[in-house]
């Protein structure tokens, strides 16, 4: 039996809301193991976290949250 179009619209909606929520999901899963990431890095004597870079000043975890960010428009 076909759908009417009101059905059609619903199911569609609810795909593209079910793909948008599963994105959302997959951001905050990167940002949560990039925060853990963070969590574990060294720390000065104020307790303030230490990001270093490499000689040419290049910093992997800087790059990826910057990536994660320009990626989910967070």
């Amino acid at each position: 039996m076909p759908l009417d179009p009101a059905q059609r619209h619903q199911i569609e909606q609810d795909a593209v809301t079910t793909v948008w929520k599963a994105e959302r999901l997959a951001a905050c899963d990167e940002a949560i193991a990039l925060l853990r990431e963070i969590a574990d890095l060294e720390r000065d004597d104020d307790g303030d976290v230490i990001i270093g870079t490499d000689a040419d000043g290049h910093n992997d975890l800087m790059s990826r949250i910057i990536a994660l960010l320009a990626t989910h428009d967070l």
